[in-house]
């Protein structure tokens, strides 16, 4: 644990760093707009800079930092920089790097997530979580924690247990957990009662209690000779909710000066209990402050950008701005088109991608696709066999962790966990539940059962059944020779660790992921995380590969169409965007309340990603499993979404359009 001596002899030292040695690749007033460079230069108190898309939020956020270095002489370890997503911290880091073209003068940059694991890692003793630090991952709350506990608690299905699993996740994140008698407000509390013996046995920390245990670690002095930032850099403010915005009160009730950037009419993400009032309110909690704005929209043409604030007006409770295109701005093309079947609406979408690169210039790369929803590729896979058949190059964005969710790539992450730490509860129960063993899950249930009553870690009853086989009954035997099997290939890939961590990656690869395919996409998975993070030892890329890769943010291929959803477009830009599917079935479908506010938001953003071309596509009528999705299950009938009805833009006939263009 470091002193606060230590600290600031650190701190000292970048400091001189700075002033003497650090070389700028650029002057941080360059190319800046009036408006950019008042909120660049803001200082001497809070500040809120509202920033509508495309107004150069995130270029103000780089040489604001850039500028806190250089004419401010403050250190990297002064500044903290938090971001909403991976992509943005990674967008953010690359800019800095560029500038500052020493990596050791780059301050940290990081979602709050990873924020909050950094320092209860730094602090073991600050919060009352299993030791060491384990995070869990998708797969291991799906298929290890979400069935262990549907089994202990008998529930009727998985849906039940993931169901209570996310409630707990939402009572973090609402701050309802220090309500009194929570837990017997809790809709189950037996499901507490099973969980907290789960976690006992495993030893694991579920992600949605990182920035929870955090505030409280602040809040009680839990974290001895922690020195908050001088400079608080915020991204998307308007994305944080209730435990989100306790953290950044803490941090400047200790002296943080707060600069967020956002806006409230790109508030989306209500479904983890993110409201804009956060970004609306700050002026008011926080003073002094400044109210910056950038008002000046570089990315969308006229049109685009005019029906894209038909939607966000609509919302009378938002912020007054101005928001208006820069003098140069071309007209655009937006058209709304209703097809009359999901057949006829793919071709056309193909088409219409079709015509835009042959005709208009415009990249594959540089066309999004937008979904609401798309619930077992329902939407996707009748959109990507429409543009396979035209020779259209497309892809449907993915969750870039996906390899590591395959069987043997499962088996490859366990056998690289268990290398850094033979101890690691779970990652022992993946590789026993990843290799074909005829091992299946009721006797590894056993085994936790075992481990439950007899008071031991997972770990621990896996060693009571090495010495006693039968205590778990017929399947002891085969068990056991599966653990002598798994400590030898630990113990030859614990040989095989060398410093190049790529290496290392490349022969456990080769060692358990037969596929070529698979292979690939594993070893490039394990490069972007050692890129994004700077990893040089097998802790920090273990680390790197949850906290800087996520499903949240599907990848995007360059030279392909992107198909995705529309939460996953947040932060992109496209010279071409088309929204499918923008019923009001889909847009807002089942919202009510607040719920609906966010569902305007949401088209509101995806409209607004696109520079010169936008179309917006609906059915009369969809059948087969896409009449499943949206407000009424099984109802054919459709219509354009309830924001655009009266919009500047009348809907026109589909194939009367592929006609104008063919």
């Amino acid at each position: 644990m470091r002193s606060v001596a230590w600290h600031t002899i650190c701190v000292l030292i970048s400091i001189s760093a700075v002033e003497a040695d650090a070389q700028y690749s650029m002057d941080w007033r360059d190319d800046l707009t009036d408006e950019q460079l008042n909120a660049v230069t803001q200082t001497g108190s809070h500040a809120r800079l509202l920033a509508g898309p495309g107004t150069g939020k995130t270029l103000c956020l780089t040489r604001r930092v850039i500028r806190l270095l250089e004419d401010e002489k403050l250190a990297p370890a002064q500044i903290l920089v938090l971001t909403f997503t991976r992509a943005a911290r990674a967008e953010l880091r690359s800019r800095i790097l560029a500038a500052v073209t020493d990596e050791e003068l780059v301050p940290y940059i990081s979602t709050l997530h990873s924020y909050a694991l950094r320092l209860l890692l730094r602090y073991p003793d600050a919060a009352p979580l299993p030791r060491p630090l384990r995070i869990t991952d998708d797969w291991e709350d799906r298929w290890i924690i979400e069935e262990e506990l549907r089994g202990v608690l008998g529930l009727p299905s998985i849906k039940d247990s993931r169901k209570l699993l996310a409630a707990l996740s939402a009572d973090w994140e609402q701050l309802k957990v220090d309500g009194a008698d929570w837990e017997t407000h809790f809709p189950n509390p037996a499901f507490l009662g099973a969980w907290r013996e789960h976690r006992k046995v495993y030893g694991y920390t579920l992600r949605g209690e990182l920035v929870y245990h955090l505030k409280h670690a602040i809040e009680a002095g839990e974290l001895e000779g922690f020195v908050p930032p001088r400079c608080l850099v915020i991204d998307e403010y308007q994305d944080l909710n209730a435990c989100d915005l306790a953290v950044i009160r803490s941090l400047a009730s200790r002296g943080a000066e707060l600069y967020c950037a956002g806006d409230d009419d790109q508030s989306i993400y209500g479904f983890r209990f993110a409201s804009p009032d956060g970004i609306r309110r700050f002026t008011t909690e926080y003073k002094p402050s400044s109210n910056l704005e950038l008002g000046e929209c570089k990315r969308c043409d006229r049109r685009i950008l005019e029906y894209a604030l038909f939607v966000a007006q609509q919302d009378p409770r938002r912020i007054s701005k101005r928001l208006e295109c820069s003098p140069g701005a071309g007209s655009g093309e937006v058209h709304a088109l209703r097809f009359s079947s999901q057949a006829n609406e793919a071709e056309g979408v193909a088409t219409i991608c079709e015509h835009l690169i042959r005709n208009s210039g415009v990249k594959p790369g540089d066309i999004l696709v937008l979904l609401r929803t798309d619930w077992h590729g329902s939407y996707s896979k009748i959109l990507k066999s429409a543009f396979d058949a035209r020779k259209v190059p497309a892809a449907v964005g993915v969750n870039p962790l996906a390899p590591l969710e395959q069987p043997e790539g499962r088996v490859f992450l366990s056998v690289m966990r268990l290398v850094d730490n033979p101890r690691d509860n779970l990652a022992w129960r993946s590789l026993l539940s990843g290799r074909e063993n005829g091992i299946g899950f009721d006797t590894l249930f056993k085994v936790y059962e075992l481990a439950r009553g007899r008071g031991v870690s997972f770990l621990g009853a896996l060693d009571i059944v090495h010495s006693n086989p039968t205590v778990i009954g017929s399947k002891g035997s085969a068990l056991v020779r599966e653990i002598d099997s798994i400590k030898a290939l630990l113990t030859r890939a614990t040989k095989a660790l060398t410093p190049d961590l790529l290496d290392f990656s490349n022969q456990l690869a080769n060692q358990f992921i037969s596929d070529e395919a698979d292979r690939k996409a594993v070893v490039a998975l394990v490069e972007r995380a050692i890129e994004l993070s700077s990893a040089s030892e097998l802790p920090e890329l273990l680390r790197a590969i949850q906290t800087s890769l996520g499903d949240a943010e599907a990848e995007r291929d360059p030279e392909k169409i992107s198909i995705m959803t529309m939460h996953q477009a947040k932060g992109l830009t496209a010279d071409a965007v088309l929204v499918v599917a923008a019923e009001d079935e889909n847009i807002p479908g089942r919202a009510r309340g607040e719920s609906l506010d966010d569902e305007r938001r949401l088209l509101y953003v995806s409209l607004s990603r696109a520079r010169h071309f936008l179309y917006v596509t609906y059915c009369s009528r969809r059948t087969g499993q896409q009449s499943y999705s949206g407000r009424s299950p099984g109802k054919r009938g459709r219509s354009l979404t309830q924001f655009l009805q009266d919009s500047p833009t009348k809907p026109e006939d589909g194939k009367q359009y592929l006609n104008s263009i063919r």
